[in-house]
């Protein structure tokens, strides 16, 4: 039997066709866009750091003289005004740290993920003085490693400061260049223990990185709405070459 062109069936023409495909097309690129802008706003501070008081004695029972790790933060969570006045304007962003990590060496560190502690952003008008912190970390036993006897938590603040010009807005920033920081950098952790503890020594710590780097955070793995775009684009292609068949 020949086979000459093929007419679309009756009440549909190739055109109205086209036109339903590419529709289909816009929906999928649109809900591409929605579901990787999720993800946009995940911003990863990575660093290391050196003990400023490397020999003092500590409950650790070991020398912990070196830091490194990672904080991951949401830069569109919604802050609450902390201090606005004449002199200064803060805000306070509740639950924008998703994750922290660290290690201290000789196995020592902890990791924690969930909406943690707070950030905030400070312009201090009259110092000239911008800081950007990320407070109240704490990590609980079940997620520290190499904690000292009547460990009850950690608690994490890191705090980076610079010139007025560092922060423009008391937004939250995206990924920023960590260079406009000029001022102090560093990593202060705290060893909250029980009554009763052991006493072995200091229990607070402070690191002053000697590096800082900043990226967006995100995955690799293809979104769901990239998947269904690109499975779209194959029905596409099939459709036409269909018609022309």
């Amino acid at each position: 039997m020949a086979i000459g062109n093929r007419r679309p069936p009756s009440g549909t023409s190739a055109a109205t066709g086209t036109l339903a495909m590419r529709h289909l097309l816009s929906v999928a690129a649109l809900a591409m866009l929605v579901s990787t802008g999720a993800e946009a706003g995940l911003v990863k501070v990575s660093f290391t750091g050196i003990n400023s008081s490397p020999a003092v004695p500590n409950v650790f029972g070991t020398p912990v003289p070196t830091i490194s790790g990672y904080v991951i933060y949401d830069n569109a969570a919604i802050g609450t005004p902390f201090v606005v006045n004449a002199t200064r304007s803060a805000y306070n962003y509740a639950g924008a740290i998703k994750e922290i990590g660290f290690d201290l060496g000789s196995g020592i560190g902890g990791t924690a993920s969930g909406d943690l502690g707070s950030m905030q952003v400070s312009d201090q008008f009259t110092i000239g003085r911008d800081r950007l912190s990320f407070n109240n970390i704490h990590l609980m036993p079940d997620a520290i490693t190499g904690e000292p006897a009547g460990t009850v938590r950690f608690e994490v603040t890191i705090g980076l400061s610079g010139p007025s010009s560092a922060l423009s807005t008391s937004d939250l920033p995206g990924v920023f260049d960590p260079s406009i920081f000029t001022g102090q950098k560093n990593f202060s952790l705290f060893v909250n223990r029980g009554t009763g503890a052991p006493p072995a020594g200091a229990v607070s710590f402070n690191f002053n990185f000697d590096s800082v780097t900043v990226e967006p955070y995100g995955t690799d793995v293809p979104e769901p709405a990239m998947l269904a775009l690109f499975g779209l684009g194959a029905a596409a292609v099939g459709l036409r070459r269909r018609r022309t068949a």
